[in-house]
């Protein structure tokens, strides 16, 4: 459970209205028991693939999914053939990163989890994403 603690003051004026001054100094929140994210992020897409690059994106973790507090994402990535496989570590206001270092005609499955101070949630469902095997600009030479 989220607990949220304040700490204010409250003066009660002494003139005629009798009214109240409050005046917060801070505000936290804590869990009592730290959890693991029982979902990934929402709303995965992958834009922008060119033959080396793609950006995933994708929408945080609902407050309320996240049982702890959100240390971050972790993005694993891999090639059709399952011999690259590379993950990222990214901080927790991160809903966005490029992906680099791709081949040309390729299929790549991208996921995503968060994690908290207890361990990794489930990752996200496998997006599938194909590189091309020509770059914009680059023209196809048919030579007669």
């Amino acid at each position: 459970k989220l607990y949220k603690i304040m700490v204010h003051s409250s003066d009660v004026c002494q003139c005629e209205s009798f009214t109240r001054h409050e005046k917060t100094f801070g505000v936290t929140q804590f869990y009592s028991v730290e959890g693991v994210p029982r979902t990934g992020p929402a709303n995965v897409t992958v834009l922008n693939i060119t033959k080396h690059s793609a950006l995933v994106k994708w929408t945080e973790i609902a407050a309320e999914d996240c049982l702890g507090i959100l240390q971050g994402y972790r993005i694993s990535y891999t090639d059709s053939s399952r011999k690259k496989s590379l993950a990222v570590t990214l901080n927790s206001s991160t809903t966005s990163y490029h992906l680099t270092g791709l081949k040309e005609k390729n299929i790549y499955r991208v996921q995503i989890s968060g994690f908290t101070k207890a361990g990794e949630g489930p990752p996200t469902l496998s997006q599938p994403f194909s590189t091309p095997k020509y770059g914009t600009g680059e023209a196809l030479c048919i030579c007669v």
